[in-house]
């Protein structure tokens, strides 16, 4: 019996921690890795090991957070009230029990309904009705400020109409309409740009621009949905009545809101499902509330969601078509994916030629043949899926490769991949050389796969070396290139000719080495002089470096021709800084687990976590039995009172500053 709950408790740690990555993805990068349903599923896995097994629920669990989290590049604004996410529903059963779940709370209650747009959420606030802060979700509690990113919004008005309140937050929902986004790749393609994925993407990025100008430059809408805070507000009864106030005000909402029951809801749901590609904006469901906002008063909020609103998410986009051929394509470590070219085929509004097999033990699970009609999943407009086969049509088996498509060198089996272990591989060294620029490496902004490729082909690019010995001249003799790109260019790699190790051990996309170990090492070797020397014993010595990490470091930085590449680099002007040193000798934080609460006078919130991690302390997002401080400030809610029932000792901001020896924030 041990044997399950061990692998039930794995099982769930990896959904924890692949959620909270592709969270990561989602809101912070806007570079989603997976598509909605298979991140639905994922989360609905997760909530429901922590139902069955209450006792191994992480404090960082992604099912009682908000997804994102505020990125340091823009200064940070808090909301009141926190800005929560929505709990998803998929079926009509799941409508029913929600229903019942209102009834509970008040009699036969109204619904509000509305479109789910698929965009970026926000919050703006006007005071005496005139514009003085827009800002991104983040984690909900904490956003970004993107006031004058969002002030070139067209449909924003600058200052309210009619008598406003004296103070009003109002939050919505940013988008890109579709002749927007088409617009908007076809410029990036043409300047040798990569294209944005869809438009969620595209919304996302271009309010998050550190130049005004070029968010100016691209047509973003927004429509709102709910109120903040607001003193000497109008009389908002209801869901209706607010979306009859603030239109009256100049501020934008959905047309196809409505009102009604519980039936009404349903035939709505199924109108936009069958019309949504009449839309020229994407939705990906609708949001049902609770109309009276007296009985949402009543029901209450988790931590995550209100207990009165949900979205019906649309299933994914789905199709049947031939598959073709399967091409194999080589990633940046090796690993061969079957990619399987279909009989074109429009899903969505998008025509789909090519979908991804994921592995040859998904091959085999789904007995498909070159032949075969096969269903087809395109969700989230992330990479399209084979997900079964619907009609054995087929006449020749995937036969996986014996030899490297692209070196012809033999193939390792590795668990259920191919792996090409040929350190020489040049597919292998194209998608290095993309890595290295892309947001998981050193994020050079202007640098795409598109114009990795084209400085490939033309010679200029065969190590991630050469990325710092590029020339405007270099990039002028490329076709579509002009002088401001060829700056822009030059500018990105500029501002990463600078990197702390952390950044520089994660671009080098050594194998089982992503963003949180790379940190992980940095923090404990400190220098990268410290680290090209050390063993595969001394690895492991660091905190939470297995054999896997410490032998794949050890393999590349005891490479000759890797070591060449460090040392070219750094002749080239790149400066790999010292990671800072975390004093966590003697701290009384030191191996503690915190929880920090409430409104803190002299932190913020993610300040103080900062402090504690940096001592050698966990910070931790609610309180369980093995919560060793609660740091309670103001209007701490209820994580104070569990706090007491449970034990544990609670510190005054005063206490915690005693504790950590700072004087804090002054």
């Amino acid at each position: 019996m041990t044997g399950k709950q061990d692998d039930i408790a794995e099982r769930y740690n990896k959904l924890c921690d692949l959620i909270i990555t592709y969270n990561r993805h989602y809101y912070e990068l806007s570079a989603p890795l997976v598509d909605d349903a298979e991140y639905d599923r994922l989360m609905r896995e997760l909530v429901d090991i922590e139902t069955r097994r209450p006792d191994l629920r992480r404090g960082d669990s992604p099912s009682s957070r908000v997804g994102g989290f505020a990125s340091p590049t823009f200064s940070e604004v808090r909301h009141d009230p926190p800005m929560l996410s929505l709990g998803n529903i998929f079926s009509r059963e799941e409508l029913d029990d929600f229903d019942a779940r209102c009834r509970k709370s008040g009699g036969e209650p109204a619904y509000s309904m509305e479109l789910k747009y698929d965009g970026l959420a926000v919050e703006v606030v006007y005071e005496k009705g005139r514009l003085v802060q827009g800002s991104t979700r983040g984690n909900g509690e904490i956003g970004e400020d993107v006031t004058r990113n969002i002030a070139t919004i067209r449909s924003l008005p600058k200052t309210l109409r009619g008598a406003p309140p004296e103070y009003l937050s109002v939050r919505g929902e940013v988008f890109m309409r579709h002749g927007e986004f088409e617009r908007l790749n076809r410029e990036r393609e043409a300047g040798g740009e990569p294209p944005f994925a869809n438009p969620r993407n595209a919304a996302s990025g271009s309010l998050r621009q550190l130049d005004p100008e070029i968010t100016k430059g691209r047509s973003l809408d927004v429509v709102f949905y709910a109120a903040g805070r607001v003193s000497g507000e109008p009389d908002l009864r209801d869901q209706a009545s607010l979306f009859e106030t603030l239109p009256s005000l100049g501020l934008p909402v959905s047309p196809q809101a409505a009102t009604g029951p519980l039936d009404a809801l349903v035939d709505y749901y199924a109108h936009w499902l069958e019309h949504r590609h009449e839309l020229d904006f994407d939705i990906d469901g609708i949001v049902i509330k609770v109309n009276d906002f007296s009985l949402r008063e009543r029901m209450g909020v988790t931590s995550k969601a209100p207990r009165w609103a949900v979205a019906w998410k649309f299933p994914a986009r789905e199709a049947l078509t031939e598959l073709v051929s399967v091409d194999f394509q080589v990633g940046r470590t090796g690993i061969i994916t079957p990619v399987a070219n279909l009989h074109p085929i429009n899903i969505g509004g998008v025509m789909v030629k090519r979908a991804t097999l994921h592995n040859f033990k998904e091959v085999e699970r789904l007995n498909v043949q070159i032949g075969d009609i096969v269903k087809v999943i395109r969700s989230g407009d992330v990479i399209p899926k084979v997900t079964a086969v619907e009609q054995k049509a087929g006449s020749a088996d995937i036969v996986p490769p014996r030899a490297c498509p692209s070196c012809g060198q033999p193939l390792r089996q590795e668990e259920i991949y191919l792996r090409c272990v040929n350190p020489s591989c040049e597919s292998k060294r194209i998608e290095s050389l993309k890595f290295f620029v892309s947001k998981d490496g050193m994020d050079m902004e202007y640098f795409g796969p598109e114009l990795v490729m084209r400085l490939y082909r033309a010679g200029r690019l065969n190590t991630i070396a050469d990325f710092y010995k590029i020339t405007k001249e270099t990039l002028l003799d490329l076709e579509r290139m002009g002088d401001t790109l060829a700056d822009k260019v030059l500018g990105s790699i500029d501002v990463r000719r600078r990197v702390p190790l952390s950044r520089f051990l994660q671009s080098l996309g050594i194998r089982n080495v992503g963003g949180h170990v790379a940190a992980v090492i940095a923090a404990g070797v400190r220098s990268l002089d410290a680290l090209v020397e050390l063993g595969v014993d001394d690895l492991m010595k660091i905190r939470e470096v297995g054999p896997g990490v410490a032998e794949s470091v050890h393999a590349w930085f005891h490479d000759e021709e890797n070591r060449a590449l460090v040392r070219e680099m750094l002749g080239s002007g790149l400066v790999v800084e010292e990671e800072k040193a975390v004093s966590a000798a003697g701290s009384p934080v030191s191996g503690k687990t915190f929880v920090v609460t409430g409104t803190l006078s002299r932190f913020s919130r993610q300040e103080a976590e900062e402090a504690i991690r940096s001592r050698g302390g966990r910070a931790a997002g609610s309180v369980s039995g093995k919560t060793d401080y609660l740091v309670a400030g103001d209007s701490p809610g209820s994580k104070l009172d569990r706090a007491r029932a449970l034990g544990v000792k609670v510190l005054t901001e005063e206490d915690f500053i005693t504790m950590i020896g700072e004087g804090g924030n002054e």
